[in-house]
């Protein structure tokens, strides 16, 4: 059985808003994440960046581990400052793997390429980073995101895919990027919609048949859930599709 994280992102209202402003204080949840059976924590960077001392204090201590930091730094020149203080909480938090993005532009891809690297150098040595490989990024295509591997040649260099959205081919990631997709984000995506996993039984566990007859044996995390961008969802309805989601995984994903 895989571990099984929360990605604190699900629990955001601002995830996509101007400035991803924090209206969360995770160390309040953490309890419940590991009272509920989460086996770690991918923090949403601004749950750190933004938070008191007190609170990153309290994150420090909790006896669940943040094993992966979530960050939505630029890798364009301009951003070197964001990118050494997304460092700097890094090491605070002795996180040992670092989700992140490429941009949309091929035209950038080299100096993509150069400020990661740059980026890696300001990193824990053994820390381990994660491509986010999805829409909107020069990594879309599961081809050209091997290529890209290839030329970085990182020796701690692994892929984040998204099995369970439908337009999506897992197989083909795994077969174009193998062991290096070490990592999941776990949500159902259909025509713009996000929907709980337990709504399309037979579809998540064919998906889950395919990761596994490709070899996949990474770790998951509960990226987002049924409600989310709704304008009805609240932190704790879209925690509770959560727990059910975590419920239909630990039953099926065996």
């Amino acid at each position: 059985m895989a571990d099984i994280f929360i990605n604190t992102v699900l629990l955001e209202k601002n995830r996509w808003e101007p400035g991803r402003p924090s209206s969360l204080h995770i160390s309040e949840w953490m309890e419940d994440f590991q009272r509920h059976g989460f086996r770690g924590v991918e923090i949403w960077e601004n749950h750190a960046l933004q938070a008191s001392e007190t609170e990153v204090r309290q994150v420090i201590e909790s006896s669940l581990p943040i094993e992966i930091y979530n960050s939505y730094i630029s890798l364009e020149d301009e951003y070197e400052k964001e990118r050494k203080a997304a460092a700097a909480m890094i090491h605070r938090l002795e996180v040992k793997r670092v989700k992140f993005n490429f941009g949309v532009s091929f035209s950038q891809k080299e100096e993509y390429m150069k400020n990661l690297l740059h980026f890696k150098s300001l990193l824990p040595q053994d820390c381990e980073l994660l491509c986010e490989c999805h829409p909107g990024t020069i990594l879309e295509e599961p081809a050209e995101a091997e290529k890209v591997f290839k030329e970085l040649a990182l020796e701690r260099l692994g892929a984040i895919i998204h099995p369970f959205h439908v337009e999506t081919d897992p197989g083909l990631w795994l077969q174009h990027l193998g062991s290096a997709v070490t990592h999941a984000h776990i949500s159902l995506f259909d025509g713009g919609t996000f929907f709980q996993l337990k709504k399309r039984p037979e579809f998540v566990k064919e998906r889950i048949h395919i990761m596994k007859e490709a070899g996949f044996g990474g770790t998951l995390s509960l990226e987002f859930t049924e409600g989310t961008a709704s304008v009805e969802e609240t932190p704790e309805k879209l925690y509770q599709h959560a727990l059910e989601d975590l419920a239909f995984l630990l039953h099926h994903y065996v």
